[in-house]
């Protein structure tokens, strides 16, 4: 029997757009090239509109159960520690939770509604359509039929490039490191760390962001760079490249970087593309960072692929026809997405370049906007 929608991509857009979809009652496959979903990756950060995403998906007590929630972000100076600013943050609003923790709960929320839904070890081929419905080829000869097809497949999307071309994405000219690191590593640091401590020096920054229900900490180190040379989404790094790239920093920043466990750090390379016009083309649509990767320096990557998910099951569930759907949805999102990966890139530039004894806090994101109330 077809699919009401099939979802490539088991990221956390791929996932919460199968829970959203589910919700409206339809039959979803979602597909994922690995043999069981990537749930690595360090910390996430969850602003107003990612919260209330997940509460309408039915994930309040998970968020509350797994979420740290921050009171104050504090600002420091790269080199002397010093506070140049602090932050006050609503605790209902911004949340620190752990990307395998959010992964791991809208799974089992998934299969709660459906234990056949996830779909791994299915690495598409590629798509074709017709007047009825998409077809979507993987590896191995392994065929799926459904009336729509979402492309959550990252910032490499093959979906992307079926529909739009082979326009690779480009270095942005910066380097980040991510690790885990578990408190209890972290005895003569922790009265200096608040749940949010962002460093700010020339050229770098690095964010450490409790998670896990306090039990570890999260880092984020990014650095300008010439180059990046692998094609790894990520590779292990270990501790030393990134301790010799942070060099200048505090104690405190490299109490943190020092103790994370090796196989707990990663490396990879910021990569960018221009905001793309359209995200649809007849029944297949783009999600997540397959249709607007967004650098980290506004933390809203999460927070725009879980207002997509919504955002798409709520133009399904309003449209006469899927393709009418997939154009309603593009046209509620691309304005709000394409203004955040301007704003992220220029943001960047703006923290890495500064002279941090000049720092001024900035309000950078529209706190009203809604996914569950937009016009679709």
């Amino acid at each position: 029997m077809p699919f009401d929608v099939i979802v490539v991509g088991a990221g956390i857009g791929g996932l919460a757009a199968t829970l959203a979809l589910q919700q409206q009652g339809l039959r979803v496959a979602v597909c994922e090239q690995a043999a069981e979903p990537f749930a690595g990756g360090a910390g996430l950060v969850l602003g107003g509109t990612g919260v209330r995403v997940l509460q309408q998906l039915g994930l309040s007590e998970a968020l509350d159960d797994l979420a740290v929630r921050p009171t104050r972000i504090a600002i420091r100076h790269f080199h002397s520690g010093r506070l140049l600013a602090e932050t006050a943050t609503e605790p209902t609003v911004c949340h620190q939770i752990g990307r395998a923790d959010l992964q791991r709960a809208l799974i089992a929320a998934i299969h709660s509604k459906d234990r056949n839904s996830l779909h791994a070890g299915h690495a598409l081929e590629d798509v074709g359509q017709d007047a009825s419905g998409v077809t979507a080829l993987f590896a191995g000869r392994q065929m799926l039929r459904g009336s729509l097809l979402i492309a959550s497949d990252g910032l490499r999307s093959a979906v992307r490039t079926r529909l739009f071309g082979d326009e690779q994405p480009r270095f942005s000219g910066y380097q980040v490191w991510q690790g885990l690191v578990p408190m209890s590593h972290l005895a003569a640091a922790a009265p200096a760390l608040s749940d949010a401590t962002v460093w700010i020096g020339p050229g770098q920054q690095l964010s450490c962001r409790s998670i896990c229900r306090g039990t570890h900490v999260a880092y984020l180190a990014l650095s300008r760079s010439n180059r990046w040379t692998e094609e790894a989404w990520a590779k292990p790094s270990g501790v030393d490249s990134v301790l010799a790239a942070f060099r200048g920093f505090d104690a405190v920043a490299r109490t943190v970087l020092m103790a994370t466990p090796p196989e707990q750090s990663l490396a990879r390379g910021i990569f960018a593309r221009d905001p793309l016009p359209a995200w649809t083309q007849g029944r297949v649509a783009l999600l997540g960072d397959a249709a607007h990767p967004v650098a980290p320096f506004l933390d809203q990557a999460t927070d725009l692929a879980l207002e997509d998910a919504l955002v798409l099951a709520r133009a399904i569930t309003a449209a006469g026809t899927g393709a009418e759907a997939l154009q309603r949805y593009a046209a509620a999102r691309i304005p709000r997405a394409s203004a955040l990966m301007v704003a992220a890139e220029a943001q960047g530039g703006r923290l890495t370049t500064l002279n941090p004894d000049t720092y001024v806090a900035s309000a950078t994101v529209d706190p009203a906007y809604d996914p569950a109330t937009v016009p679709v």
